[in-house]
Protein backbone atom coordinates (compact mmCIF):
# COMPACT_ATOMS: atom_id res chain seq x y z
CA UNK A 1 0.00 0.00 0.00
CA UNK A 2 3.09 2.48 1.11
CA UNK A 3 4.45 2.68 -2.44
CA UNK A 4 1.40 4.13 -3.99
CA UNK A 5 0.21 6.12 -1.40
CA UNK A 6 3.17 7.92 0.17
CA UNK A 7 3.95 9.16 -3.82
CA UNK A 8 0.72 10.21 -4.01
CA UNK A 9 0.79 12.15 -0.58
CA UNK A 10 4.18 13.52 -1.84
CA UNK A 11 2.55 15.00 -4.83
CA UNK A 12 -0.28 16.50 -3.24
CA UNK A 13 2.57 18.11 -0.88
CA UNK A 14 4.16 19.98 -4.08
CA UNK A 15 1.45 20.85 -5.69
CA UNK A 16 0.26 22.45 -1.92
CA UNK A 17 3.90 24.17 -1.86
CA UNK A 18 3.45 25.12 -5.07
CA UNK A 19 0.05 27.28 -4.95
CA UNK A 20 1.74 28.62 -1.31
CA UNK A 21 4.57 29.92 -3.31
CA UNK A 22 3.23 31.78 -6.02
CA UNK A 23 3.48 35.16 -6.31
CA UNK A 24 0.71 37.69 -5.36
CA UNK A 25 -2.46 38.44 -7.12
CA UNK A 26 -0.70 42.03 -8.09
CA UNK A 27 2.48 39.95 -10.51
CA UNK A 28 2.01 39.30 -13.78
CA UNK A 29 -0.96 37.26 -14.80
CA UNK A 30 1.59 35.48 -17.45
CA UNK A 31 3.33 33.47 -14.95
CA UNK A 32 0.36 32.77 -12.96
CA UNK A 33 -0.51 30.86 -16.11
CA UNK A 34 2.03 29.20 -16.42
CA UNK A 35 2.48 27.66 -12.97
CA UNK A 36 -1.07 26.81 -13.21
CA UNK A 37 0.03 25.12 -16.13
CA UNK A 38 2.69 23.06 -14.69
CA UNK A 39 0.74 22.50 -11.61
CA UNK A 40 -1.28 19.36 -11.72
CA UNK A 41 -5.18 19.67 -10.77
CA UNK A 42 -5.53 17.50 -7.09
CA UNK A 43 -9.13 16.22 -6.38
CA UNK A 44 -9.95 13.16 -4.29
CA UNK A 45 -13.46 11.02 -4.09
CA UNK A 46 -14.89 9.44 -1.05
CA UNK A 47 -16.85 6.75 -1.97
CA UNK A 48 -18.82 4.77 1.06
CA UNK A 49 -21.63 2.56 1.31
CA UNK A 50 -23.89 0.77 3.85
CA UNK A 51 -24.84 -2.41 2.44
CA UNK A 52 -27.18 -4.69 3.55
CA UNK A 53 -28.11 -8.22 1.48
CA UNK A 54 -29.54 -11.78 2.28
CA UNK A 55 -27.81 -14.38 0.62
CA UNK A 56 -27.18 -17.38 2.15
CA UNK A 57 -23.15 -16.95 1.76
CA UNK A 58 -22.75 -13.85 0.64
CA UNK A 59 -23.25 -12.01 -2.66
CA UNK A 60 -19.32 -12.20 -3.49
CA UNK A 61 -19.63 -15.81 -3.01
CA UNK A 62 -23.19 -16.49 -5.07
CA UNK A 63 -21.85 -14.47 -8.33
CA UNK A 64 -18.60 -16.56 -8.09
CA UNK A 65 -20.81 -19.69 -8.39
CA UNK A 66 -23.78 -18.99 -10.71
CA UNK A 67 -23.83 -21.00 -13.48
CA UNK A 68 -21.31 -20.65 -16.41
CA UNK A 69 -19.94 -17.56 -14.50
CA UNK A 70 -18.22 -18.95 -12.14
CA UNK A 71 -14.73 -17.86 -11.04
CA UNK A 72 -12.19 -19.54 -13.24
CA UNK A 73 -10.63 -21.82 -11.39
CA UNK A 74 -7.64 -22.28 -9.29
CA UNK A 75 -8.62 -18.30 -8.54
CA UNK A 76 -9.21 -17.40 -5.06
CA UNK A 77 -12.91 -15.71 -4.47
CA UNK A 78 -13.32 -12.36 -3.83
CA UNK A 79 -16.63 -12.23 -1.46
CA UNK A 80 -17.25 -8.42 -2.03
CA UNK A 81 -18.76 -6.07 -0.06
CA UNK A 82 -19.87 -7.13 3.45
CA UNK A 83 -23.58 -5.89 5.42
CA UNK A 84 -23.17 -3.01 7.47
CA UNK A 85 -20.91 0.14 6.58
CA UNK A 86 -18.25 -0.14 3.35
CA UNK A 87 -15.67 1.99 2.61
CA UNK A 88 -15.30 0.97 -1.40
CA UNK A 89 -12.42 3.45 -1.79
CA UNK A 90 -10.34 7.06 -1.66
CA UNK A 91 -9.68 8.13 -5.14
CA UNK A 92 -6.76 10.58 -5.32
CA UNK A 93 -6.34 12.36 -8.66
CA UNK A 94 -3.49 14.43 -10.21
CA UNK A 95 -4.24 15.49 -13.82
CA UNK A 96 -2.59 18.71 -16.01
CA UNK A 97 -2.69 19.91 -18.90
CA UNK A 98 1.00 19.91 -21.24
CA UNK A 99 0.88 22.93 -22.93
CA UNK A 100 -1.14 22.07 -25.99
CA UNK A 101 0.10 18.71 -26.83
CA UNK A 102 -0.16 16.20 -24.05
CA UNK A 103 -3.30 15.59 -20.79
CA UNK A 104 -1.47 13.42 -17.71
CA UNK A 105 -3.81 11.59 -15.32
CA UNK A 106 -3.19 9.45 -12.18
CA UNK A 107 -5.35 8.00 -9.97
CA UNK A 108 -4.52 5.77 -7.21
CA UNK A 109 -7.45 4.11 -5.46
CA UNK A 110 -7.43 3.26 -2.07
CA UNK A 111 -9.23 1.00 0.48
CA UNK A 112 -8.76 -0.67 4.06
CA UNK A 113 -6.91 -3.87 2.02
CA UNK A 114 -4.35 -1.91 0.18
CA UNK A 115 -4.15 0.24 -2.29
CA UNK A 116 -3.84 0.11 -6.41
CA UNK A 117 -2.41 2.79 -9.30
CA UNK A 118 -5.47 2.13 -11.46
CA UNK A 119 -5.11 5.23 -13.93
CA UNK A 120 -1.66 6.56 -15.07
CA UNK A 121 -2.03 7.97 -18.56
CA UNK A 122 -0.98 10.47 -21.27
CA UNK A 123 -2.96 11.16 -24.03
CA UNK A 124 -2.39 13.38 -27.22
CA UNK A 125 -4.50 16.68 -26.73
CA UNK A 126 -2.91 18.42 -30.26
CA UNK A 127 -3.02 15.50 -33.05
CA UNK A 128 -3.98 16.39 -36.68
CA UNK A 129 -6.38 15.29 -38.81
CA UNK A 130 -8.88 14.16 -35.94
CA UNK A 131 -6.35 11.50 -34.38
CA UNK A 132 -5.78 11.38 -30.36
CA UNK A 133 -3.16 8.75 -28.77
CA UNK A 134 -3.04 7.17 -25.51
CA UNK A 135 -0.51 5.26 -23.65
CA UNK A 136 -0.22 3.87 -19.93
CA UNK A 137 -2.46 2.19 -17.78
CA UNK A 138 -6.29 3.10 -18.46
CA UNK A 139 -9.47 1.65 -18.87
CA UNK A 140 -10.46 0.48 -21.84
CA UNK A 141 -13.27 3.02 -23.21
CA UNK A 142 -15.62 0.25 -25.27
CA UNK A 143 -19.14 0.53 -24.38
CA UNK A 144 -20.66 2.59 -21.78
CA UNK A 145 -20.16 1.59 -18.50
CA UNK A 146 -16.04 0.04 -18.37
CA UNK A 147 -14.40 3.86 -18.61
CA UNK A 148 -16.65 4.74 -16.06
CA UNK A 149 -15.08 5.11 -12.17
CA UNK A 150 -18.18 4.00 -9.30
CA UNK A 151 -18.71 7.20 -8.58
CA UNK A 152 -19.69 8.21 -11.75
CA UNK A 153 -22.17 4.81 -12.17
CA UNK A 154 -25.88 5.73 -11.99
CA UNK A 155 -26.53 3.32 -9.91
CA UNK A 156 -24.32 1.94 -6.81
CA UNK A 157 -23.30 -1.31 -8.59
CA UNK A 158 -22.30 -2.18 -11.90
CA UNK A 159 -24.16 -4.52 -14.49
CA UNK A 160 -24.13 -8.12 -13.46
CA UNK A 161 -22.66 -8.81 -16.94
CA UNK A 162 -19.55 -6.70 -16.37
CA UNK A 163 -19.32 -8.16 -13.25
CA UNK A 164 -19.29 -11.62 -14.24
CA UNK A 165 -17.14 -11.42 -17.15
CA UNK A 166 -14.72 -8.47 -16.33
CA UNK A 167 -14.72 -8.48 -12.59
CA UNK A 168 -14.98 -5.73 -9.86
CA UNK A 169 -12.96 -3.36 -12.14
CA UNK A 170 -13.57 -3.73 -15.29
CA UNK A 171 -10.70 -4.04 -18.42
CA UNK A 172 -8.06 -1.82 -16.61
CA UNK A 173 -5.09 -2.51 -18.53
CA UNK A 174 -1.29 -1.12 -19.43
CA UNK A 175 -1.26 -0.39 -23.17
CA UNK A 176 -1.83 1.84 -26.29
CA UNK A 177 -4.46 3.22 -27.30
CA UNK A 178 -5.50 5.39 -30.93
CA UNK A 179 -8.54 7.11 -31.84
CA UNK A 180 -9.39 8.85 -35.24
CA UNK A 181 -12.79 11.19 -35.23
CA UNK A 182 -13.83 11.10 -38.89
CA UNK A 183 -14.60 14.40 -40.73
CA UNK A 184 -18.90 13.61 -40.79
CA UNK A 185 -21.44 15.95 -40.14
CA UNK A 186 -22.48 13.86 -36.97
CA UNK A 187 -19.90 12.62 -34.22
CA UNK A 188 -17.98 9.17 -35.42
CA UNK A 189 -15.05 8.10 -33.43
CA UNK A 190 -13.45 4.85 -33.93
CA UNK A 191 -10.75 3.66 -31.50
CA UNK A 192 -8.45 0.63 -31.22
CA UNK A 193 -6.30 -0.64 -27.99
CA UNK A 194 -3.54 -2.91 -28.03
CA UNK A 195 -3.38 -4.09 -24.15
CA UNK A 196 -1.17 -6.28 -21.86
CA UNK A 197 -4.21 -8.52 -21.21
CA UNK A 198 -4.04 -8.94 -17.51
CA UNK A 199 -8.26 -9.18 -16.67
CA UNK A 200 -8.41 -11.60 -13.52
CA UNK A 201 -12.08 -13.04 -15.26
CA UNK A 202 -11.26 -13.26 -19.30
CA UNK A 203 -7.65 -12.90 -19.71
CA UNK A 204 -5.41 -14.07 -16.69
CA UNK A 205 -2.26 -15.97 -17.04
CA UNK A 206 -1.34 -18.56 -14.88
CA UNK A 207 1.86 -19.86 -13.66
CA UNK A 208 2.52 -23.76 -14.12
CA UNK A 209 5.24 -25.42 -15.63
CA UNK A 210 2.88 -27.25 -17.88
CA UNK A 211 1.08 -23.97 -19.75
CA UNK A 212 2.92 -21.54 -22.31
CA UNK A 213 4.41 -18.60 -21.53
CA UNK A 214 2.85 -15.71 -23.79
CA UNK A 215 4.09 -13.11 -24.26
CA UNK A 216 2.95 -9.37 -24.09
CA UNK A 217 0.72 -7.65 -25.27
CA UNK A 218 -1.87 -10.36 -25.06
CA UNK A 219 -5.04 -8.51 -25.78
CA UNK A 220 -6.55 -6.17 -28.84
CA UNK A 221 -9.86 -4.18 -28.56
CA UNK A 222 -11.24 -2.20 -31.37
CA UNK A 223 -15.14 0.19 -30.98
CA UNK A 224 -17.03 2.37 -32.73
CA UNK A 225 -18.98 5.41 -31.62
CA UNK A 226 -21.52 7.66 -33.05
CA UNK A 227 -24.01 10.35 -32.77
CA UNK A 228 -26.41 10.95 -35.12
CA UNK A 229 -28.78 13.55 -33.49
CA UNK A 230 -27.29 16.28 -31.01
CA UNK A 231 -28.71 19.16 -30.14
CA UNK A 232 -29.58 21.34 -27.28
CA UNK A 233 -32.20 19.00 -25.83
CA UNK A 234 -31.83 15.66 -27.40
CA UNK A 235 -29.16 13.59 -27.82
CA UNK A 236 -28.36 10.17 -29.51
CA UNK A 237 -25.53 8.16 -29.39
CA UNK A 238 -24.84 4.66 -30.43
CA UNK A 239 -21.54 2.24 -30.04
CA UNK A 240 -20.34 -1.01 -31.18
CA UNK A 241 -17.27 -2.95 -29.95
CA UNK A 242 -15.33 -6.27 -29.85
CA UNK A 243 -11.71 -7.92 -28.04
CA UNK A 244 -9.73 -10.75 -28.74
CA UNK A 245 -7.40 -12.26 -26.44
CA UNK A 246 -4.99 -14.90 -24.69
CA UNK A 247 -6.50 -16.63 -21.58
CA UNK A 248 -5.26 -19.50 -19.34
CA UNK A 249 -7.16 -21.21 -16.50
CA UNK A 250 -6.40 -24.45 -14.03
CA UNK A 251 -9.48 -26.95 -13.27
CA UNK A 252 -8.80 -28.86 -10.07
CA UNK A 253 -11.06 -32.06 -11.16
CA UNK A 254 -10.71 -34.57 -7.41
CA UNK A 255 -7.57 -36.00 -7.90
CA UNK A 256 -6.53 -34.32 -11.18
CA UNK A 257 -6.10 -30.87 -12.95
CA UNK A 258 -6.82 -30.13 -16.27
CA UNK A 259 -4.34 -27.17 -17.36
CA UNK A 260 -6.01 -24.61 -20.94
CA UNK A 261 -4.60 -22.64 -22.53
CA UNK A 262 -6.19 -20.46 -25.82
CA UNK A 263 -8.58 -17.38 -26.73
CA UNK A 264 -11.07 -15.18 -25.04
CA UNK A 265 -13.21 -13.14 -26.75
CA UNK A 266 -16.26 -10.35 -26.13
CA UNK A 267 -18.79 -8.61 -28.79
CA UNK A 268 -22.04 -6.41 -28.22
CA UNK A 269 -23.15 -2.55 -28.36
CA UNK A 270 -24.94 0.18 -26.55
CA UNK A 271 -27.45 3.07 -27.01
CA UNK A 272 -28.12 5.99 -24.90
CA UNK A 273 -30.75 8.84 -25.47
CA UNK A 274 -30.23 11.78 -23.40
CA UNK A 275 -33.09 14.36 -22.93
CA UNK A 276 -32.20 17.79 -21.52
CA UNK A 277 -35.38 20.04 -20.21
CA UNK A 278 -32.92 23.10 -18.86
CA UNK A 279 -34.34 23.56 -16.09
CA UNK A 280 -32.12 24.32 -12.80
CA UNK A 281 -30.47 21.41 -11.40
CA UNK A 282 -31.57 18.59 -13.63
CA UNK A 283 -35.02 18.81 -13.21
CA UNK A 284 -37.13 16.93 -16.18
CA UNK A 285 -33.47 15.96 -17.52
CA UNK A 286 -33.72 12.15 -18.59
CA UNK A 287 -31.51 9.47 -19.72
CA UNK A 288 -31.89 5.81 -21.34
CA UNK A 289 -29.05 3.55 -21.67
CA UNK A 290 -28.56 -0.17 -22.50
CA UNK A 291 -25.97 -2.24 -23.22
CA UNK A 292 -25.93 -5.67 -24.70
CA UNK A 293 -22.18 -7.65 -24.51
CA UNK A 294 -21.35 -11.56 -25.68
CA UNK A 295 -18.78 -13.44 -24.53
CA UNK A 296 -16.94 -16.48 -25.84
CA UNK A 297 -14.03 -19.14 -24.55
CA UNK A 298 -12.24 -21.83 -26.72
CA UNK A 299 -9.37 -23.05 -24.87
CA UNK A 300 -7.05 -25.97 -25.65
CA UNK A 301 -5.98 -28.75 -23.08
CA UNK A 302 -2.98 -28.86 -22.95
CA UNK A 303 -2.35 -33.01 -21.64
CA UNK A 304 -4.37 -34.37 -24.42
CA UNK A 305 -6.40 -33.40 -27.58
CA UNK A 306 -9.78 -31.68 -26.62
CA UNK A 307 -10.85 -28.17 -26.15
CA UNK A 308 -13.10 -25.95 -23.65
CA UNK A 309 -15.67 -23.55 -24.93
CA UNK A 310 -17.94 -21.96 -23.63
CA UNK A 311 -20.85 -19.20 -24.51
CA UNK A 312 -22.40 -16.66 -22.55
CA UNK A 313 -24.21 -13.27 -22.86
CA UNK A 314 -26.29 -10.54 -21.45
CA UNK A 315 -27.88 -7.10 -21.35
CA UNK A 316 -29.16 -3.94 -19.32
CA UNK A 317 -31.53 -1.05 -19.66
CA UNK A 318 -31.81 1.83 -17.51
CA UNK A 319 -33.60 5.23 -17.33
CA UNK A 320 -33.19 8.17 -14.68
CA UNK A 321 -35.13 10.99 -14.59
CA UNK A 322 -35.07 14.31 -12.22
CA UNK A 323 -37.99 14.29 -10.45
CA UNK A 324 -36.89 17.52 -8.71
CA UNK A 325 -34.50 20.38 -8.72
CA UNK A 326 -31.34 18.07 -7.20
CA UNK A 327 -33.09 15.04 -7.02
CA UNK A 328 -33.26 11.99 -9.57
CA UNK A 329 -35.10 8.54 -9.98
CA UNK A 330 -34.01 5.76 -11.48
CA UNK A 331 -34.71 1.69 -12.54
CA UNK A 332 -32.74 -0.72 -14.00
CA UNK A 333 -33.57 -4.06 -15.13
CA UNK A 334 -30.81 -6.58 -16.26
CA UNK A 335 -30.31 -10.71 -17.48
CA UNK A 336 -27.36 -12.75 -17.84
CA UNK A 337 -27.17 -15.97 -19.28
CA UNK A 338 -30.07 -15.71 -22.51
CA UNK A 339 -26.89 -17.89 -23.93
CA UNK A 340 -25.45 -19.55 -21.15
CA UNK A 341 -23.70 -23.25 -21.89
CA UNK A 342 -20.00 -24.89 -21.59
CA UNK A 343 -18.61 -28.20 -23.58
CA UNK A 344 -15.34 -29.58 -21.28
CA UNK A 345 -13.32 -32.28 -23.56
CA UNK A 346 -15.07 -35.56 -24.19
CA UNK A 347 -18.33 -34.10 -22.80
CA UNK A 348 -21.90 -33.25 -23.86
CA UNK A 349 -22.62 -29.41 -24.04
CA UNK A 350 -24.26 -28.41 -21.08
CA UNK A 351 -26.85 -25.59 -20.99
CA UNK A 352 -27.77 -23.67 -18.21
CA UNK A 353 -30.03 -20.64 -16.96
CA UNK A 354 -30.76 -17.71 -17.27
CA UNK A 355 -30.48 -14.87 -14.22
CA UNK A 356 -31.90 -11.26 -13.61
CA UNK A 357 -32.03 -8.38 -11.03
CA UNK A 358 -34.41 -5.35 -10.83
CA UNK A 359 -32.83 -2.14 -9.33
CA UNK A 360 -34.66 0.85 -8.00
CA UNK A 361 -32.98 4.25 -7.30
CA UNK A 362 -33.26 7.82 -5.60
CA UNK A 363 -30.55 10.03 -5.18
CA UNK A 364 -30.07 13.98 -4.09
CA UNK A 365 -27.14 16.04 -5.05
CA UNK A 366 -26.97 19.24 -2.52
CA UNK A 367 -24.27 20.39 -4.31
CA UNK A 368 -21.27 19.37 -7.27
CA UNK A 369 -19.41 18.26 -3.90
CA UNK A 370 -21.34 15.25 -3.12
CA UNK A 371 -24.31 12.95 -3.37
CA UNK A 372 -26.48 10.67 -1.09
CA UNK A 373 -28.56 7.20 -3.17
CA UNK A 374 -30.69 5.34 -2.21
CA UNK A 375 -31.21 1.68 -3.81
CA UNK A 376 -33.00 -1.60 -3.46
CA UNK A 377 -32.22 -4.13 -6.05
CA UNK A 378 -33.97 -7.79 -5.96
CA UNK A 379 -32.72 -11.08 -8.23
CA UNK A 380 -32.99 -14.68 -9.02
CA UNK A 381 -29.52 -16.01 -9.65
CA UNK A 382 -28.92 -19.70 -11.22
CA UNK A 383 -26.53 -21.51 -9.48
CA UNK A 384 -25.61 -25.34 -9.72
CA UNK A 385 -27.79 -26.12 -6.28
CA UNK A 386 -30.55 -24.21 -7.68
CA UNK A 387 -32.08 -20.61 -8.18
CA UNK A 388 -31.33 -18.25 -5.30
CA UNK A 389 -33.79 -15.03 -4.52
CA UNK A 390 -31.77 -12.13 -3.14
CA UNK A 391 -32.63 -8.52 -1.78
CA UNK A 392 -29.79 -6.14 -1.85
CA UNK A 393 -30.23 -2.50 0.06
CA UNK A 394 -27.43 0.13 -0.32
CA UNK A 395 -27.50 3.21 1.16
CA UNK A 396 -24.14 5.68 -0.65
CA UNK A 397 -22.44 8.62 0.10
CA UNK A 398 -19.95 10.24 -2.30
CA UNK A 399 -18.04 13.41 -1.68
CA UNK A 400 -15.85 15.50 -4.37
CA UNK A 401 -13.29 17.74 -3.78
CA UNK A 402 -10.78 19.50 -5.15
CA UNK A 403 -10.60 19.86 -9.24
CA UNK A 404 -11.68 16.85 -10.46
CA UNK A 405 -11.14 15.75 -14.18
CA UNK A 406 -13.54 13.36 -16.39
CA UNK A 407 -11.53 10.54 -18.35
CA UNK A 408 -12.93 12.60 -21.46
CA UNK A 409 -10.46 15.42 -20.10
CA UNK A 410 -13.23 17.73 -19.05
CA UNK A 411 -12.46 19.48 -15.96
CA UNK A 412 -15.53 19.90 -13.06
CA UNK A 413 -16.02 20.39 -9.33
CA UNK A 414 -17.36 17.18 -8.51
CA UNK A 415 -21.13 15.49 -9.62
CA UNK A 416 -22.81 15.71 -13.20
Amino acid sequence: MNRVFIPALAAAGIVLAANANEEPASADHQTEHALDAINPALSVVIDGLYYHENSKEGMGHLKEEMSGFGHAHGDGHDHGMENGFNLRHLEIQLSAEMEDYFRATAIAAIDEEGAELEVAEVETTGLPWGFQAKAGKFFSDFGRINAQHPHQWDFADQPLIYELTLGEHGLNEKGVQLSWRAPTPYPLRFGAEVLQGENEKMYAQQEADELPENDGPRLGVGWVKFSPLQSERHALEFGLFGASGSHQEIHEEGVATNFYDGLNWFAGGDATYTYRSGKDHGQGDATVQAEYFYRGKELDLQSAAGQLEARQDGYYVQGTYGILPRWRTGLRWEQVGLTNEEQEPGEETATYGDSWRASAMVDFTPSAFARIRFQASNGDYETADGMENVWEAFVQLTVTFGAHRHADGTACSGHH
